[in-house]
């Protein structure tokens, strides 16, 4: 093979493994952060609580959290592009009944079997990435993937609004589905084929070496972490951060679908940049773990404003969500190094659950916690609600960095450099 072949080759397979699981990723983030603009309509057609909303958007987060170990012994067994391309067919199926369903169980019915469908989107991208790509690589491509599949949430902001100007709710998750269904196909057609490394192993070998994860302690020192930050950034993205716009930023329906268009694009910029970022520090000797406790305690102060009787700064809170909150998917390659690559699809799920579990119990205690203050007219919600239900989930976050930041002598070196 000559070098201009070998060359060919090598971008034909990033392109293979970046393009379908990306997509994959999209509908994903699509899928978490869409009801933030939906929650207007679903409100007036099903005259939702917020406890209501909060239970229907996290049905999605549940049955994600839920499937999590599942999928783990799934991916190590059968291999990334076969998982990805089922659970997109899955995922096509929830939009669909989310899309027809005519009253609250219905919809949460959707939404549970959405959560399952796109349960595995990270999940197989990293895993794609770990058998594709070199460790010194893994966190510029997972960035990429990242990256481009956040464009999702960026697709659930001002470019919804435009599509609900002329269509409704409906028939815009129709649509959905329906690119859901190609997503599938896609990835079943272009990824790459990969030797699975655990296909000797019974599903109870499989079962029992889980107990490495769950017995590591870099496991238990990031995962509260994790699902306290990113669990409540999702909450608040994908759903509260609407109504706080509306009832403390007194911004109008395009104004809010504007902020989180911004905050789209700057999770994009951080994707794209983290990894890089990641990659130049560590050639100076500064280490994933310090590069997340710094950028994690960052993200702490820029919610602050949260707390405040006012939207003024509003600013602080978007660009830290936006900047600063994925800084913890760093996290991935932290315990990617740690475990054998027969391994790696437990230990990512593993993570990834308590992430969807953090964002589950987060938005509907959010919920749950605004229902505790009457609504100052339908869907309208006092500012003393906000203030109280955000605050709860702010403590959480400083404590679970706090126990993160705690040092802990480990002995155990990492599996890969």
């Amino acid at each position: 093979m000559t070098e201009n072949e070998g060359r060919r080759l090598d971008w034909r397979l990033r392109w293979s493994v970046l393009v379908p699981f990306a997509a994959g990723f999209f509908l994903s983030t699509y899928f978490r952060t869409v009801n933030a603009l939906l929650s207007p309509h679903l409100i007036a057609d099903l005259r939702l609580t917020a406890g209501d909303l909060g239970l229907l958007t996290s049905a999605y987060f549940f049955t994600t959290a839920l499937f999590q170990a599942p999928l783990g012994l799934l991916i190590d067994r059968y291999g990334p592009r076969r998982v990805q391309a089922a659970l997109m067919a899955v995922a096509a199926v929830g939009v669909l009944i989310f899309a027809i369903g005519q009253e609250r169980t219905m919809l949460m019915i959707g939404r549970a079997i959405m959560g399952i469908g796109a349960a595995g989107a990270l999940m197989t991208s990293f895993q794609a990435v770990i058998l594709w790509f070199p460790p010194r690589r893994w966190p510029f491509f997972n960035g990429c993937i990242l990256g481009i599949g956040n464009l999702g949430s960026l697709a659930a902001t001002f470019p919804t609004e435009i599509v609900l100007r002329f269509a409704n709710w409906r028939d815009l998750m129709i649509g959905v589905a329906a690119i859901s269904v190609l997503v599938s196909l896609i990835t079943l057609g272009m990824a790459p084929k990969s030797e699975t490394r655990s296909k000797g192993m019974t599903l109870y070998q499989q079962i029992i070496a889980m107990r490495q994860i769950y017995r590591d302690r870099m496991f238990w020192r990031l995962a509260p972490m994790y699902a306290a930050t990113v669990g409540g950034m999702f909450a608040f993205q994908g759903l509260w951060s609407g109504p706080w716009l509306k009832d403390v930023g007194h911004l109008l329906p395009n104004e809010i679908a504007g902020d989180l268009l911004v905050v789209s694009i700057l999770q994009i910029v951080n994707y794209l940049v983290v990894g890089s970022l990641a990659e130049a520090l560590g050639r100076r000797g500064v280490g994933l773990v310090q590069i997340v406790g710094v950028g994690t305690g960052l993200y702490l102060v820029s919610q602050l404003p949260l707390l405040l009787p006012s939207g003024d700064y509003r600013w602080l809170v978007l660009f830290g969500v936006g900047l600063l909150a994925n800084i913890n998917v760093l996290c991935f390659p932290i315990m990617a190094r740690r475990f054998p690559a027969a391994l790696m699809g437990r230990a990512n799920t593993a993570l990834n659950l308590v992430v969807f579990a953090g964002a589950f119990i987060a938005q509907y205690a959010v919920g749950a916690i605004i229902d505790l203050f009457p609504a100052e007219t339908p869907g309208a919600y006092p500012l003393v609600a906000y203030q109280v239900s955000f605050g709860v989930t702010i403590l959480f976050q400083i404590l679970s960095w706090a126990w993160y930041m705690v040092p802990v002598r480990d002995p155990r070196p990492s599996q890969s450099p």
